[in-house]
């Protein structure tokens, strides 16, 4: 129709969208966000699982490359024609790269295209640059992209460090604090002494850490409950390290739960013991809750979140004993936690999804659109 306005098309890549993690649901949560401004496609290049793992509405495009659980290698082998067809196909205006293995099999297969190509890192340079599959993941998907896209300065400074790219070809955009989380967010009870914790047990999340300051902490106080939620490989390991320390009556696994909004309510902190992390939204989620944040001050993330001293406390890395100490204090202290998280939502418009969504739509409209 005369004088009408096409929407631009918009293509998101993950290797995997019918499993559910960080990156995939990342990746929904911004293809819902932006459909009513753009036409949006979804490429997933594998599917190990039948469907989606993700509800789609209508308006949302959706294809998978390999339709079948496959490694990386036949990817790599396999899925750029069909990759680069379909794109072309659907005359898409720029692709997103969401996570390191869409970045790596994105970056090869998308070098011929001639749209704009945007890796987004959804974890941290510096956190495996001694692995090799990790760090080559992200050269891959960044040096073969227009632009990279990660979720802390400390990445953007790393990515700088390392590649020596000119000002501007990196940027760092957080993720966005989910609604139902703000939505659910209850007064915070002083009088509580319920921890929380909450992410998969994976190695990097480090549940091991978790039980060793829970050991630590029964030391010097046993009046406390650590309610810990999520699942994983090492559920079971990890159950049995915390009755082999006779921890049963201080830390409850508490499972899975597809209603964490509801689960932040009646602590008296939160509190991440992870070896790595790209940006913790757990924290910033807590955060939101007015919950007073111990985290220990990993290589990216943590101390974009919490200012230490005001919102919350800043541990030296894996120091199990520090931690226990903090947390033991704090305990004991419910002026002090009252006063961590009366400050703890001076900072949180950097986490909205307003101020995030406008970031993403600058940088999309500064390629599609670029005489705006």
């Amino acid at each position: 129709m005369t004088g009408e306005k096409s929407m631009k098309k918009i293509g998101f890549v993950n290797f995997d969208m019918s499993v559910r993690g960080g990156a995939q649901q990342v990746l929904y949560n911004m293809a819902l966000a932006l459909r009513k401004e753009y036409e949006i496609t979804i490429i997933s290049f594998i599917q190990e699982n039948e469907a989606c793992a993700y509800e789609l509405p209508e308006d949302i495009h959706y294809n998978v490359i390999l339709p079948y659980k496959a490694r990386i290698r036949e990817v790599i082998t396999k899925a750029g024609k069909p990759f680069r067809s379909f794109i072309k196909k659907k005359e898409l205006d720029i692709v997103f790269y969401i996570g390191a293995y869409a970045g790596l099999c994105g970056g090869i297969h998308g070098r011929r295209l001639k749209i704009p190509r945007i890796f987004c890192d959804h974890g941290a340079l510096l956190n495996q640059w001694n692995e090799v599959p990790a760090r080559t993941m992200r050269t891959v998907g960044s040096r073969f992209s227009d632009k990279t896209v990660v979720l802390t300065k400390q990445s953007e400074e790393a990515y700088y460090d390392k590649f020596h790219y000119k000002k501007g070809r990196v940027i760092t955009i957080y993720n966005w604090i989910d609604e139902r989380i703000q939505k659910a967010a209850a007064p915070y009870d002083p009088n509580s002494s319920k921890i929380l914790t909450a992410g998969r047990f994976s190695q990097e999340k480090g549940m091991d850490l978790l039980v060793d300051t829970a050991a630590a902490l029964a030391k010097k106080t046993k009046d406390f409950i650590w309610e810990v939620y999520g699942d994983g490989d090492m559920f079971e390991e990890i159950t049995q390290r915390i009755e082999r320390e006779g921890l049963e009556n201080n830390i409850h696994m508490m499972g899975l739960t597809d209603h964490m909004e509801s689960c932040y309510q009646g602590h008296s902190m939160y509190v991440l013991t992870s070896y790595r992390e790209g940006l913790p939204l757990v924290l910033i989620e807590a955060k939101a809750n007015a919950l007073p944040l111990v985290s220990f001050d990993i290589v990216s993330g943590p101390r974009e979140i919490i200012r230490d001293g005001e919102d919350g406390k800043l541990i030296p890395p894996y120091d199990t004993e520090k931690m226990a100490e903090v947390i033991c204090e704090l305990l004991k202290k419910p002026e002090e936690r009252l006063r961590l998280s009366n400050n703890s939502q001076s900072n949180l418009e950097s986490f909205s999804k307003e101020t995030i969504l406008s970031e993403w739509k600058e940088l999309i409209e500064q390629f599609v659109n670029p005489s705006r």
